[in-house]
């Protein structure tokens, strides 16, 4: 375990910041959690929380997830603004939304 949250640490943490340079969309800081039923929350105070699973998941979805909970910091909901938000940095979510219900069974016995 403590090597899986190291691997997020050096992978994820750094890919999210580089993503948030590319937004321009800022954050407080980074939560790694081993989570069974979400990929990423965003806090009311900048706290972006992934879920070391996501080293699992096809690149192009965590793309999707760090897009979708780093706007989060815009819109603390699913409004039609957030979504409007969301499809501006990454126009197929509404596919990737589908494709992660499946990532789950991806997941390798020792990392569930």
């Amino acid at each position: 375990q403590r090597w899986l949250l190291r691997q997020a640490h050096e992978i994820l943490v750094p890919w999210l910041s580089q993503v948030s340079r590319e937004t321009g969309i800022p954050y407080a800081r980074t939560a790694l959690r081993k989570q069974k039923t979400r990929w990423g929350s965003c806090s009311s105070l900048g706290t972006i929380s992934l879920n070391v699973k996501l080293l699992f998941v096809e690149p192009d979805l965590v793309r999707y997830i760090l897009i979708h909970e780093l706007c989060h910091v815009r819109h603390m909901n699913h409004s039609k603004r957030y979504w409007k938000l969301v499809s501006g940095f990454y126009a197929p979510y509404k596919e990737a939304h589908r494709r992660l219900k499946d990532a789950w069974r991806k997941m390798p016995r020792w990392a569930a």
